[in-house]
């Protein structure tokens, strides 16, 4: 096997040449909105009515025109009469508002013709059919607009958007019940190396149980996504090449699970080639370099590092990307949660963009970020993490207190 130099590239290269530029997509469905949550929506979808669609109360007390209240305080209340009630569910059958009078009304309740606020029950004193009212309020205050929520006409969705629980509401509350969504993607993942053996089997000395594709499967499984895992394949081309093949046969994107670091027996490489082609092999980020991106033309295979940290750290900001964005989403490259402040000094790594394990903690300044460091062969810090800060790349590193950028897994 020929000797294969890498050649790293910044992340954000990746992002720009490689995801930016995938022109892979799932299927299209069509799914019922109830069972839409995460999906990413295929057309756009335009409101076909109003919603509240009538003027409400947002507050149980009295439906007023704003200028019969101007002035009124404890000592000096304004004094109404009360002409009517509105029930809930109920349109208000009684004759318009005029100067002086004003309606009881309950949250929720639609607002009279004539009205343009609502004075709060609790600012009020009823007396016979009268009410006095002890402060006042302006136009539009306490009431929601009939399209203050959703406009007709207006778009609901935009095609590649993530379907989340406000969605749904909307959607049902129009009387929109189905849409049609990208299909989410299947990812196979094949798990590689002579040094590792089932979890449930015993072990050499030298050997490792495997991790890595367990921990990415439950971890893609958590958002709803089809995983698929192949059994352990040795060091050995035909194997990875049977492997593969089954992936892009079962999958929309391939996952080889190490087999990426530099060594004799990385068939990782030329197992894609033989598929395809690889775009990139390797990247400027600590933990996470050896990342190989490949793909054929219409499906995705990335050979990600075995080291746990490196294997972790790759799957969050390279191949959640990739499956967002085969999945149909607008909005799918990473982004940070907060700015935090660090506790102590962290030194960059020379050359790469260095994301570091931390654990969070709140104090009255704000969140402080807790380093967590340790080699890539380890899993204890992504076991015990709250997630990453970033150190860009070409920076020193952190200084104690300083601000930076927190990732949440």
């Amino acid at each position: 096997m020929k000797k294969r130099f890498q050649k790293f590239v910044p992340r954000t290269e990746i992002y720009e040449n490689f995801i930016d530029k995938l022109n892979i997509t799932t299927s299209v469905i069509e799914k019922h909105v109830s069972e839409s949550f995460g999906f990413a929506v295929a057309e756009d979808i335009y409101a076909p009515e109003n919603i509240p669609g009538f003027d409400k109360a947002t507050i149980d007390g009295y439906a007023v025109k704003a200028t019969d209240t101007f002035g009124a305080s404890d000592g000096n209340p304004a004094l109404l009469k009360i002409v009517g009630e509105v029930f809930m569910g109920k349109e208000y059958d009684g004759k318009p508002i005029n100067p002086g009078e004003c309606v009881k009304i309950p949250t929720g309740g639609m607002l009279p013709e004539g009205a343009d606020a609502c004075v709060m029950i609790e600012n009020t004193s009823q007396i016979g059919k009268r009410v006095e009212i002890y402060k006042s309020v302006a136009p539009g205050e306490n009431i929601i607009k009939k399209d203050e929520d959703v406009k007709k006409d207006s778009i609901v969705l935009k095609k590649g958007e993530r379907i989340n629980i406000g969605h749904i509401h909307n959607l049902m509350s129009l009387g929109i019940t189905k849409v049609k969504v990208y299909q989410k993607p299947t990812i196979c993942i094949i798990p590689t190396g002579d040094e590792v053996v089932e979890p449930e089997k015993d072990r050499k000395l030298t050997q490792i149980r495997d991790g890595n594709s367990y921990a990415l499967m439950a971890w893609l499984k958590s958002y709803g996504y089809n995983v698929k895992r192949h059994p352990l394949v040795k060091d050995n081309p035909d194997e990875f090449k049977k492997g593969v093949e089954w992936g892009l046969e079962n999958g929309d994107i391939v996952i080889i699970s190490g087999g990426s670091s530099l060594g004799a027996r990385d068939y990782a490489l030329s197992t894609i080639e033989h598929f395809g082609e690889v775009l990139y092999n390797g990247v400027q980020v600590k933990p996470g370099k050896p990342v190989i991106f490949g793909k054929t033309e219409n499906k995705v295979i990335l050979g990600l590092p075995g080291n746990p940290t490196s294997f972790v750290v790759s799957s969050y900001l390279f191949l959640f990307p990739i499956i967002r964005k085969v999945a149909g989403n607008i909005d799918y490259l990473p982004k940070p949660d907060s700015i935090v402040r660090i506790s102590t000094n962290v030194p960059a790594a020379q050359g790469r963009e260095r994301f570091v394990f931390v654990q969070l903690e709140y104090t009255e300044k704000g969140f402080i970020a807790h380093p967590i460091l340790g080699e890539s062969g380890l899993a204890s810090p992504f076991r015990m993490a709250d997630g990453v800060v970033r150190i860009p790349l070409g920076k020193e590193g952190l200084y104690k207190d300083e601000e930076c950028e927190f990732y949440r897994f």
